[in-house]
């Protein structure tokens, strides 16, 4: 005992990092060298405000788990003051949760009833269940099923498995629920952890398992219990409960803790022992497992559905040289729905995907509603979730007597079908197992050559001609809401200067809506726009990559005022107006956002659809009227000609000159416009954030 005065010494306990001065426990430990923002050698010391070693194992334990994890997957730099208020958080959500155990324990006032203990050690193996095999995969608890042998391997009592199985259930239906999943999200952004599926995943099986933790350490809670009348403690019990399908007392409510995120894998099963609480393994959980034959032996390794989001990331990486950000976004959304379809018809692993589960997703593509994927909260939705919405939809339309917004075009569905396609070939191709698939029956029919040409409007240049009598080039009320009504001011950004590029050069819109002032030289002739990858965006084909002439109405117009304005303030975008500081967002879209309002008012009731695409159908239409050769054409547009040999490898594209002589048989319209001086955007000229920017409705954007 220390003397009087004196500090007493610390005593170190069996549990890694756990000491104890006097009476209480401490948590030290020393900060992992990653942490590069804390300084070497540094500690964490926190008091664990207990002196019960059994509660002080538990949370030492948990504690330390959470300190490996941070070095394992540390992603962001992390000060020790965060690091501290993390543990003391754990700390307190433990402690908190231990006292409820106790409680709920106690609340029959039968403190030597072995029940009671009986009743903790139920509910500690119905969450050590949703740990080990997660909320994905529904188990049975009936003989032969995979979490049966897990129980039994652990020597837990046949006699027990149908309450385990009540209480199972019940949880297993909260952690399914909304609010749960919520709750998760809200403590990984309270500690900075990423949005990651993997991360989620990890956070729950921590959860569960600090859940059954505390429930196991049965013997500080019912120290007055019988071990010999419970064959869960080595004993029997003469008089077994009545019903134990139906558990006498409720199970523990969910409390969220921090989601300290547990190596993803499954320890080997251990005998139970009572008298400690089970050590967490951070062994790493595999991902795939391998299919168990009838005989025993394995056959090709299985990819969990819900890991499916983490396959999908391999197979990115492997397109990141092929794909833009459109079609990574396109093919991720497929997965999504695939996997949510999967689910539906509890589908747990792709060794148990059919020829069934490809025409229901083909039947969900007809029940979804049309613009889904425009919509943040629709695309939070499950498979039956966004089936009930289409459904909705059309109740809705049938009593309004319109058409409901409902299924997805046959365009859309080919497309969708092509990336579900890809990504089975990717697991094929890294030995999933997968079943044989064909998707004849299933997808639409391609469109004849004669049925595409007629589909998309081709407007002539006297039709595209109203837009520039705009308040965009004859002045505006202001920088705001206000471009669309008369007023004095003219400002020269990405609605003053695109559509005059997209009507006389027929690029995509991201192309120009993406370029760099460097993009931007000079030749014997004139200026050159030079379309090639830049740091603001991809471009979609090898053939995007191009020259092409910039045309004279543009430079009469101030369009190299305007660039060398931007240059003086330090800019590298051509139009930086497009550009978020929150996030990375497709500067092509938000252009449409600005100036689809102003055209649908400059054009009224002749308005066509897919507006800034049709733009470039028109130039190419014009051309060809005006006797340019589809070849030229094409090479102005950056599209591949299918011209045989000559156009594809014996040819070079076409040169500045003949794309010059082309381009100038365009008519000119733009000639109504009147030259203005450079006034930029105010926050432009004054360099400040865009007023527009907001953050991203959602981390799939937010990675982007």
């Amino acid at each position: 005992m220390a003397g009087k005065g004196k500090i007493p010494m610390a005593v170190r306990h069996d549990v890694e990092n756990l000491i104890r001065r006097g009476n209480i426990f401490y948590w030290r430990a020393r900060v992992p060298m990653s942490f590069v923002r804390c300084r070497p050698g540094s500690r964490l010391s926190l008091s664990l405000h207990c002196s019960d070693h059994k509660k002080a194992q538990a949370i030492g334990r948990k504690l330390n788990m959470l300190m490996a994890e941070l070095k394992l997957k540390q992603k962001e730099p992390m000060s020790k003051e965060q690091l501290q208020k993390l543990c003391e958080h754990e700390r307190d959500v433990m402690l908190l949760h231990l006292e409820d155990v106790a409680l709920a324990a106690r609340r029959y006032g039968r403190p030597a009833d072995i029940e009671e203990l009986e009743i903790d050690l139920e509910n500690g193996w119905a969450y050590r269940l949703l740990a080990m095999f997660g909320i994905r995969q529904h188990l049975t608890l009936k003989e032969g099923c995979s979490g049966h042998r897990y129980l039994a391997a652990n020597g837990v009592p046949a006699s027990h498995i149908p309450a385990i199985k009540s209480n199972y259930i019940e949880l297993f239906d909260e952690a399914n629920s909304r609010a749960f999943q919520d709750g998760i999200r809200m403590l990984m952004d309270q500690f900075g952890i990423a949005q990651h599926p993997l991360n989620h995943e990890k956070a729950m099986k921590a959860y569960f398992n600090g859940r059954a933790e505390a429930l196991f350490d049965v013997d500080d809670r019912h120290p007055l219990a019988d071990r010999s009348l419970s064959e869960f403690t080595g004993g029997s019990r003469p008089n077994p409960r009545p019903s134990l399908a139906t558990p006498v007392q409720p199970v523990v409510p969910l409390i969220f803790s921090p989601p300290i995120a547990e190596a993803d894998t499954a320890p080997t099963p251990k005998p139970f022992e009572l008298s400690a609480i089970v050590p967490l393994d951070l062994q790493p959980v595999p991902s795939l497992a391998a299919v168990e034959q009838g005989d025993g032996s394995t056959a090709m390794p299985i990819l969990r559905v819900a890991d499916f989001e983490l396959e999908w990331e391999k197979l990115a990486a492997n397109m990141k040289d092929s794909w833009d950000e459109s079609t990574a976004r396109d093919n991720r959304a497929l997965v999504r729905m695939f996997k949510g379809v999967l689910e539906k018809h509890g589908v747990e692993h792709s060794g148990q995907i059919t020829q069934f589960h490809h025409g229901e997703l083909r039947q969900h593509f007809n029940m979804i509603p049309t613009r889904w994927g425009q919509s943040a909260r629709m695309r939070a939705m499950s498979a039956g979730e966004l089936q009930a919405e289409g459904q909705k939809l059309r109740e809705q339309a049938e009593k309004d007597g319109k058409k409901p917004a409902v299924g997805l075009s046959s365009g859309t569905i080919r497309k969708h079908l092509g990336n579900l396609d890809h990504f089975l070939k990717h697991l094929r191709g890294h030995g999933f197992d997968i079943g044989d698939w064909s998707f004849e029956g299933l997808r639409p029919k391609k469109p004849k050559p004669g049925s595409i040409r007629r589909k998309q409007h081709k407007p002539k240049p006297e039709e595209i001609q109203p837009i520039f009598s705009s308040p965009i080039y004859t002045g505006s009320l202001n920088d705001r809401r206000g471009r669309g009504k008369p007023g004095p001011h003219v400002f020269h950004d990405a609605a003053y200067f695109l559509p005059i590029m997209f009507s006389y050069l027929g690029a995509r819109r991201s192309e120009f809506a993406g370029l760099g002032l460097d993009d931007i030289e000079e030749d014997d002739d004139g200026l050159v726009l030079i379309l090639r990858t830049n740091k603001f965006r991809r471009l979609k084909t090898e053939q995007s990559e191009r020259l092409l002439p910039v045309p004279d109405e543009l430079i009469r117009l101030g369009f190299m005022d305007y660039c060398v304005a931007l240059k003086e303030l330090g800019y590298e975008a051509v139009f930086p107006d497009l550009f978020s500081h929150k996030t990375m967002n497709d500067p092509g879209d938000r252009f449409y956002d600005v100036f689809l309002p102003i055209m649908k008012q400059s054009l009224g009731e002749n308005m066509w659809s897919r507006a800034f695409h049709a733009l470039r159908h028109g130039m190419a239409d014009t051309l060809l009227q005006a006797g340019v050769p589809p070849l030229v054409i094409d090479d102005i547009s950056g599209r591949l000609s299918e011209g045989g040999e000559t156009s594809l490898r014996y040819t070079n594209p076409a040169g500045l000159p003949l794309m010059r002589d082309a381009l100038s048989k365009y008519p000119i319209i733009t000639a109504g416009i009147e030259p203005k001086p450079i006034k930029l955007l105010p926050w432009i000229e004054q360099r400040l954030p865009p007023p527009w920017a907001r953050e991203a409705k959602n981390e799939e954007r937010r990675r982007k």
